[in-house]
Order: structure tokens, then sequence, then C-alpha cells
């Protein structure tokens, strides 16, 4: 099997954005990379701290370190002290970061269907009534699951071409 070549991304943080306006295009500078998706997944584990972080995820320092102040940066988590004068910090979800869970675990549902049918890595159980559920993205108002063949898109700016 042939190696694909390596690219580098671009430094310009509008590059996705040229065309037209875009959430998914915003999502992706702050969470558009592996290593970002992978300190949230282990946060949502309740893993708070560099140290455990960085051990539970394999991660060098220096990567782990940018993901973070990232994340800390576009307001995802919040840093704050432990310990009684302490200048370690854990990193806690601001209301931003708590957000982003319902997406993510519609990720991993996506995985888990298409990548790895068999045997899904975890179940996932609803506290409140017990049961084990599927993550879905359903329609605010009538609650039926959407399908992108039954959705209509309506823009709210004026498409400009480069």
């Amino acid at each position: 099997m042939s190696e694909r070549p390596r690219t580098r991304r671009s430094s310009d943080p509008k590059v996705l954005e040229r065309v037209r306006p875009c959430s998914v295009a915003r999502s992706l500078q702050i969470i558009g990379d592996k290593w970002s998706f992978l300190v949230l997944r282990e946060a949502y584990f309740g893993v708070r701290r560099y140290d455990e972080m960085r051990e539970k995820l394999g991660i060098a320092s220096n990567v782990l370190a940018d993901r973070l102040a990232r994340l800390v940066d576009a307001g995802v988590f919040d840093r704050v002290p432990y310990g009684s004068g302490s200048r370690r910090c854990e990193y806690r979800f601001t209301d931003m970061g708590r957000a982003l869970y319902k997406p993510m675990i519609v990720m991993m549902a996506w995985g888990d269907r298409w990548l790895n049918p068999d045997a899904a890595p975890l179940r996932l159980r609803h506290r409140t009534c017990g049961n084990d559920f599927t993550p879905q993205v359903v329609c605010s108002e009538c609650k039926e699951p959407l399908k992108a063949n039954e959705t209509d898109y309506f823009l709210r700016y004026e498409l400009s071409v480069p």
C-alpha cells in the first residue's frame, strides 16, 4: 500500500469560511483534530488533570499543552487551580464545553455503527430512566429523527465568490 503524501494545514483560521460563513467550519477551528476530540473524551470520563490526561492518552506533552490551551482560549474549558498554593490546575468544562457532549456522543454512535458494528466499545445508559440508549438527532418540534433528504436549508447571507 502506498503512503499518502502529508499535507500541512493552512495557518489562516478563516480558510474554511472563504466562500460562505459556516458554523461547522468555526467548530472545526476549535475541535477539528483527533487530539482535541480525545482530550474532550477523557474530560467527559472525568479526567481533569494534565498528568492523568497525558497518561491516559499517551500524548506528547507539547501536543497536550497546545490542545488544552486552545480549548481554554476558545471557552470550552476553564483552568481551575487545585490544592492550596499550588500552581497546578485542572480543566473543567464551561457551559460551552458541556454543550459539546451531544455532538460527541452522536459522533460516537456513528463510529459504532459504521466503523465497529459488531463490537461497540461503550454502552450508554441514561441514569434518569435506567435504560441503555443510542444517541439521535431529532426535530425540536415533532421529535422525529432527522434525515438529510428531509431537511431544507435557507441561507441567511449572500453567497460570496472569491
